[in-house]
């Protein structure tokens, strides 16, 4: 033990000249933070995104599909400092999969337009990252694909269907450049009209309850690109 402490010892010893030989370092540079950058507003802002959705609500529908993507994009125009309208397209997909009901394999294909209103806003500091909240209101086309049954006199009553649809999303983008920016976005979209799995005959491969008429709801979070351009005057 006591040549643990000789060595440390020594070791000290030896250091400690080092530092006295050493010659004087120069006080370290300025740290002034950078000013912030200036915020900028532009007329048009193309849009795009990419997410997962997860079903909500309706429980028959969360016992039935499993989200696989979202592919959305848009365009907003830029009204006053932040506040916007716009026009969006989706493309997205849900399936039934073995871990939902086994043997069994169909999917949900969905494809919507809708106009939002909503507004973008600068947070931070050094304006490098902009929150953004919008409401979207549309009409969706929802077709089925790969649907089951068992009897021919008991068919499936539906193969697709039309509704409108609600859908509130929050963005949060970090910029790159004064005008393209990353970020995350999470929405959930509501349809005015309900999921009934006897709709679709899937009580004859699967349990279900008789109480579904709840709407057919998802929750949907991924990723966003952000880009602008035509710089408003101020």
């Amino acid at each position: 033990m006591r040549y643990i402490f000789i060595f440390f010892f020594l070791l000290l010893c030896l250091v400690s000249n080092s530092q006295d030989d050493e010659l004087p370092v120069a006080p370290p540079a300025s740290t002034i933070d950078p000013a912030p950058a200036k915020k900028q507003y532009y007329l048009l802002s193309p849009r795009i995104s990419v997410t997962v959705p997860h079903p909500m609500g309706n429980k028959s529908f969360k016992k039935s599909f499993v989200g696989i993507y979202e592919a959305t994009g848009g365009l907003n125009i830029m009204l006053y400092k932040g506040l916007f309208v716009g026009a969006s397209a989706k493309n997205g997909l849900l399936k039934i999969t073995e871990n939902k009901i086994t043997d069994y394999n169909a999917s949900m294909k969905i494809n919507s337009v809708a106009g939002k209103f909503g507004f973008d806003t600068y947070v931070g500091e050094k304006n490098k990252t902009i929150f953004s909240m919008a409401l979207s209101y549309g009409q969706n086309w929802t077709e089925y694909e790969g649907i089951k049954y068992k009897e021919e006199n008991n068919k499936p009553k539906l193969n697709s269907f039309t509704t409108s649809y609600w859908e509130p999303e929050m963005n949060i983008f970090f910029l790159i450049e004064s005008n393209f920016g990353v970020g995350a976005t999470l929405s959930y979209t509501v349809f005015d009209a309900h999921f009934d799995p006897y709709d679709l005959v899937l009580n004859e491969y699967a349990k279900f309850g008789t109480e579904n008429a709840v709407s057919t709801q998802f929750f949907s979070f991924g990723f966003g690109f952000y880009y602008s351009m035509v710089k408003k005057k101020k």
